[in-house]
């Protein structure tokens, strides 16, 4: 069975979710970001650099979370959320590597600043994170205008990104000004597949 390393509250979300997607049995091996556990040798022997999320399939073993979802589709996925086309796989490549590239780190740097600062954030991060989304938010805001999703049918873009840019979400970012980006974030948020991963948190 593949085995998932991570947490419900870490990258490896994304894929549960793309598993849960795909209809894929795994199992949920929990280690925290940063944890003991994800430190410990026998994790490092999997991931050498000591986070997650990290998949092991068979005598499989891979880390980085957007390799680990492109692995599942194009293994597993029979045409489900990818592309039938080189011009369709370049776009799902295109706008993850866009969200990746332009707009993940701001998102994160607002989560840990708004989130897990003891309640006193670093203000020039958090102007310096706000200025980034809002620089990049316009082109993917136009791009998501009149779509349900990124490029066409539902794929691994919209899982990452969508998870991605929650992290503003949850910050407390003004979304006022990209309702079509907040409604794509809201819809792949509550998703069936999403909420089944959500319940495994641990109360």
């Amino acid at each position: 069975m593949i085995k998932v390393y991570g947490s419900v509250l870490s990258r490896a979300a994304m894929v549960m979710v793309t598993l849960e997607t795909l209809g894929l049995e795994y199992e949920l091996v929990d280690i925290g970001t940063r944890s003991e556990a994800s430190q410990s040798d026998d994790y490092r022997a999997l991931n050498p650099t000591g986070k997650v999320p990290t998949l092991v399939d068979g005598d499989f073993t891979l880390f980085e979370t957007q390799a680990i979802l492109y692995y599942l589709v194009r293994k597993y996925g029979e045409g489900q959320l990818w592309a039938n086309t080189p011009e369709g796989e370049a776009d799902i490549l295109r706008w993850s590597l866009y969200i990746s590239n332009q707009l993940e780190a701001p998102a994160l740097d607002l989560l840990l600043q708004v989130k897990y600062s003891a309640a006193n954030p670093d203000q020039q991060v958090v102007n310096k994170a706000n200025a980034e989304l809002l620089r990049f938010f316009p082109v993917l805001e136009q791009q998501l205008t009149g779509k349900e999703y990124l490029c066409g049918e539902k794929s691994i873009a919209d899982i990452h990104g969508a998870m991605v840019l929650s992290w503003a979400k949850l910050s407390g970012f003004d979304f006022t000004p990209f309702p079509a980006i907040h409604d794509w974030i809201r819809r792949i948020l509550s998703s069936e597949e999403n909420k089944r991963v959500a319940a495994k948190v641990k109360r």
